[in-house]
């Protein structure tokens, strides 16, 4: 592809022979050659049919869904306008990432770190001025730091779910906290900041349910306010409810502990409401699941013994399932319906052992 090339001609450092119209007796410098790069990346990732992400590349409306990495490179994109080199570097980097674990691309992968790194370098600096008490931090600033955070995140979410990198969590924690302290009223006037932040909160709700945390995303204005402007997805409205799962693990815990030896009065008490709390939460999960499955006349998945019919084939033409081994039992509509499906079936699965446990 055309990317790649000019990506071998970064790495080399020399002009790369091809096909490509250029001037032979001039020599493509570093800078060309990265915003080379760097342009046909975005050119990738941006909407069209048959798109780099599964969403694109599924008929029909009722089933584009996207997953949270996928809405926050697509937020991200315009802002390569804005030309902020530390943000440059950052949605490069996650870009390269993503292209290059898809493709098997290990060159592609190493620039990716490589960007990344220079990302990570000018970041510092840029918290450091930021942290200053003799620096004013405009907001226009601070939003673009929140944006380069998220950015840096979601390449740490990718290298985490290659390499189980323990950098993931800081990371996290710093692009929520960067996120609270810019507060959910800017989100109404940026578009782009407001769908970060859904792809943000769709990958944070399983770092705070793995870590067994109470968030802020799950009080009523940040529940509310970034939405106001728009329409809720799909996938919003099932983290949504997600959302709420942290704040019934972690007084599960506490009640857990402090239940060791025997139970009060008081402890019955807290047990009962804890499992009233996880009946509305499912039962709000079975709303979303009928909402779900009315997007469509044919079903979301169905057992792998079962014949397929013609119409039921919605199988992405870049990841056509190859069921190699009997552990495979279910064939899915679409990929992103099985994205939104495994999420659903995480969630439900969590409330499920807490309630067996208070029981």
């Amino acid at each position: 592809m055309l990317w790649i090339r000019y990506l071998r001609c970064l790495l080399a450092e020399r002009q790369w022979s091809s096909s490509l119209t250029l001037d032979q007796n001039v020599q493509v410098s570093y800078k060309t050659s990265y915003e080379l790069v760097y342009q046909t990346l975005l050119n990738d990732f941006g909407p069209k049919n048959q798109g780099i992400f599964s969403g694109d590349r599924i008929e029909g409306t009722g089933t584009k869904h996207y997953s949270s990495i996928a809405t926050c490179v697509r937020a991200l994109l315009p802002l390569s306008s804005l030309r902020i080199p530390t943000l440059d570097h950052s949605i490069l980097s996650l870009l390269s990432l993503y292209y290059g674990s898809l493709h098997g691309d290990a060159g592609l992968e190493e620039f990716a770190y490589s960007s990344y790194t220079i990302a990570l370098g000018k970041y510092s600096l840029l918290l450091n001025r930021f942290l200053s008490k003799d620096t004013k931090v405009s907001t226009p600033a601070y939003q673009a730091s929140v944006y380069i955070s998220i950015s840096m995140l979601m390449f740490e979410q990718l290298r985490a779910a290659a390499t189980q990198s323990a950098e993931y969590l800081p990371h996290m924690q710093g692009a929520l906290a960067a996120l609270q302290a810019c507060g959910p009223q800017p989100l109404l006037t940026s578009c782009g900041m407001q769908k970060a932040f859904c792809g943000l909160r769709g990958v944070a709700v399983f770092t705070a349910i793995e870590q067994r945390e109470e968030t802020f995303l799950a009080e009523p204005d940040w529940l509310n306010i970034p939405f106001e402007n728009v329409t809720k997805s799909t996938r919003d409205r099932l983290i949504d409810i997600g959302v709420h799962i942290p704040h019934l693990l972690q007084p599960f815990d506490l009640f857990s502990a402090s239940t060791t030896t025997g139970y009060t009065d008081l402890d019955f008490e807290t047990g009962v409401s804890l499992l009233t709390q996880i009946t509305d939460l499912e039962q709000k999960f079975e709303e979303w699941l009928s909402a779900l499955e009315i997007t469509t006349s044919e079903p979301l998945y169905w057992s792998r013994s079962l014949p397929t019919p013609l119409d039921r084939k919605h199988h992405d033409p870049e990841c056509v399932p190859k069921y190699s081994d009997k552990f495979h039992q279910l064939v899915f509509h679409s990929g992103p319906v099985a994205g939104l499906l495994v999420h659903y079936w995480n969630f439900r699965l969590q409330l499920g052992m807490t309630s067996i446990k208070l029981r």
